[in-house]
């Protein structure tokens, strides 16, 4: 049994099929999982070296790319889709199972000529371009919140955001999985952890803010600080114009895998971007954090945001007062550790460690043809 696997250009797209991916082979090993992806992204880094045969097909985003980048992209998908169709006489997969992204326009737009059933899984609160056209071909949708299903219209599954089962692992053993990362790091178990991050290749507005505020910052906190490899060099630097006892408390490193779970259960506060990952993520950790959503990708990162301040968990910072508030609003949470502990519950709450399963279980039924998902229809007043 085959299954098509559609997702990239972004960790927000690939880490949640990803997730999905390992649930899959954990049901049936047997399974042949292909991802479809672009040779240009992400997943064609990080997809291979995991062991899944990797099939490139050409793609380009078209929304808001201007006139001449959007008919070269529209271009690209057209290639793209025969690419992927030619592919489909080949290696005929019973199911086609995607995050959404440009990346998986082709795939899907052949699976629908072919009359093979599309299932997509919309990570964000806001669906994209690309999700809101693929829903009206899907066999169904799943989302991760109810509130994420209202600019759907149509019924939708609500299983939450899936996650890397080695984080799902971290999170079941959290104090040990918190020993590590201490012991990594060298940070004292008795001062507090700040975890910044903004992505797989970090946040320039958010390492201009650390940067600014980083003496108050080490004087609340111990700071582990993912900047991305192109401020790695810059953070260093920075980290030693601190005093010896600022130096012990700050740790800039350019990116994390498999040692995220360790970040995430060291964590007392977390300041990031929010992405998809975070609706998922965070949670699982009971990790209350400052959000700072990017500006730049509609209103993807702000729904989100909005959603995890209006469950409690997060309190949310415009990006362009971050450089200005960072220091500030830190300190004031950090000194509230009523707030936070009430932050930590209302986050954990939100917490759906089974989704990944819960989707891979919907996937294999689709394949056998059982047809025994209940969708409802989520929305407005629902």
């Amino acid at each position: 049994m085959r299954i098509w696997i559609a997702a990239g250009g972004t960790g927000g797209h690939i880490y949640p099929a990803l997730a999905v991916a390992e649930a899959l082979r954990a049901v049936d090993p047997d399974l042949e999982l292909i991802w479809v992806g672009t040779r240009e992204g992400m997943e064609a880094r990080l997809i291979p070296p995991r062991g899944y045969p990797f099939l490139p097909v050409e793609a380009g985003g078209v929304y808001g790319m201007g006139w001449r980048r959007g008919w070269k992209g529209l271009w690209r998908v057209v290639r793209g889709t025969l690419q992927a169709w030619r592919e489909m006489g080949r290696r005929r997969p019973q199911v086609v199972f995607t995050t959404g992204g440009f990346v998986s326009i082709p795939a899907a737009l052949a699976a629908a000529g072919s009359g093979v059933p599309i299932l997509v899984y919309l990570p964000d609160i806001e669906p994209g371009l690309a999700v809101r056209i693929l829903s009206r071909l899907a066999a169904w949708v799943a989302v991760t919140a109810p509130e994420a299903g209202e600019a759907l219209q149509r019924p939708a599954v609500v299983t939450g955001y899936p996650v890397r089962r080695a984080l799902v692992e971290a999170a079941r053993s959290q104090e040990e999985t918190r020993q590590r990362g201490l012991a990594r790091w060298r940070f004292h178990p008795e001062v507090p952890v700040v975890l910044v991050f903004g992505g797989s290749r970090g946040a320039r507005r958010l390492n201009q803010a650390v940067a600014r505020h980083l003496e108050t910052l080490t004087a609340e906190a111990q700071v582990l600080h993912l900047t991305g490899p192109a401020d790695l060099e810059a953070m260093q630097r920075r980290r030693m114009e601190l005093p010896p006892e600022g130096r012990v408390r700050y740790q800039p490193v350019a990116y994390l895998d498999e040692e995220m779970g360790e970040a995430l259960a060291m964590a007392d506060l977390a300041v990031c971007r929010a992405g998809a990952s975070t609706l998922g993520e965070l949670p699982l950790f009971g990790l209350p954090a400052v959000l700072v959503p990017y500006p730049y990708v509609r209103r993807h990162q702000e729904r989100n945001a909005a959603y995890l301040v209006r469950h409690g968990g997060a309190v949310m910072i415009p990006d362009e007062e971050i450089e200005e508030r960072l220091g500030e609003v830190v300190r004031d949470l950090l000194r509230n550790p009523g707030r936070l502990s009430e932050m930590r519950r209302r986050m954990a709450a939100l917490a759906r460690p089974e989704a990944a399963d819960r989707l891979a279980a919907l996937v294999m039924e689709q394949m056998k043809g059982l047809g025994s998902v209940q969708a409802v229809r989520v929305g407005r007043g629902q």
